[in-house]
């Protein structure tokens, strides 16, 4: 999974090495599974494992609507139920959105009412 997800980001994004550039400074480094805002040298984001591949999903359906519950398949497979009320997807987004404040901005992530979410 990790290899299909690299080879897509590589084909999607052009980039040689497996980084995505997302914004203010913002980049992902999906081999090393990282998160830096400005030069190598700064501090990681601290993302957990499900934060960072919400992050990476999101990003490279950039701009594309995300439902909850194609968020919740891609995170936990077929667990979430389509009617489900949990809240397990809103609960990361806001904290990716909180642990990304603190670096810069967080207004990578768009909420798109009684949809789900977009990467922007």
């Amino acid at each position: 999974l990790t290899s299909r997800m690299q080879a897509i980001t590589r084909r999607k994004f052009g980039l040689k090495r497996s980084e995505i550039n997302f914004g203010n400074g913002f980049v992902m480094d999906v081999t090393a599974r990282t998160v830096r805002h400005g030069a190598p040298d700064t501090p990681e984001v601290p993302l957990t494992k499900k934060e960072f591949d919400l992050l990476h999903y999101l990003l490279l359906h950039k701009s594309r609507v995300l439902t909850r519950l194609q968020l919740g398949e891609h995170l936990w497979g077929n667990v979430l139920e389509d009617d489900s009320d949990s809240n397990y997807i809103d609960v990361h987004i806001k904290n990716v959105r909180k642990k990304l404040a603190q670096f810069g901005s967080a207004d990578f992530i768009e909420t798109v009412r009684g949809i789900g979410y977009r990467a922007v």
